[in-house]
């Protein structure tokens, strides 16, 4: 089945002092590691001292099986991708473990399943960057029993190699049009 949606997505985001590609991560005391994955960094020196917030709003496309469910939509100035399309899937016995894949201007595949740790290459056309993202918490109420629509609760750490790591909440709600 193919249907076309609305999709509504909110994202807060702010820095924190975790550093993903650190080969000691998996072995870190877990309140150690917590704090560092969760705890706000701002950047006072510059003005921030709160949470990026963003918001919008697009159509794409849902398509459902009895296995898989695939949401795709194009991405805008607002996220910084126009020219990208990206593609959000997962397999119903498996709803904690979803995949982002973009395309376009920039190429990644990105892997989210909670308290996991997925690295994967960043393609942009500047240059290639590696990226790492740690799952904090995954609520996947997409298509549940057969419905066109639902939420998605996603809340992640992210860092591209090099840089300030980055926490981001994001809520997804997608609806037929």
């Amino acid at each position: 089945m193919l249907k076309r949606v609305g999709i509504s997505m909110t994202i807060e985001r702010f820095g924190v002092a975790a550093e993903l590609f650190d080969e000691f991560l998996e072995i870190m005391e877990s309140g150690e590691l917590s704090r560092a994955l969760t705890e706000p960094v701002y950047d006072v020196e510059n003005g921030e001292t709160e949470p990026q917030q963003s918001e919008m709003f697009c159509v794409g496309r849902l398509r459902l099986n009895d296995e898989e469910f695939s949401l795709t939509y194009e991405e805008t100035e607002l996220t910084g991708m126009e020219g990208t399309e990206s593609q959000l899937s997962f397999r119903f016995d498996q709803r904690g473990l979803l995949t982002m894949l973009r395309t376009g201007s920039v190429t990644t595949a990105l892997v989210f399943e909670k308290n996991k740790r997925h690295m994967c290459i960043y393609q942009t056309p500047y240059m290639p960057f590696e990226v790492c993202v740690h799952t904090l918490h995954v609520d996947n109420r997409l298509a549940l029993d057969g419905a066109v629509g639902g939420t998605l609760d996603l809340d992640y750490v992210v860092e591209i190699r090099g840089a300030q790591a980055e926490r981001c909440q994001m809520h997804i709600e997608v609806r037929e049009v």
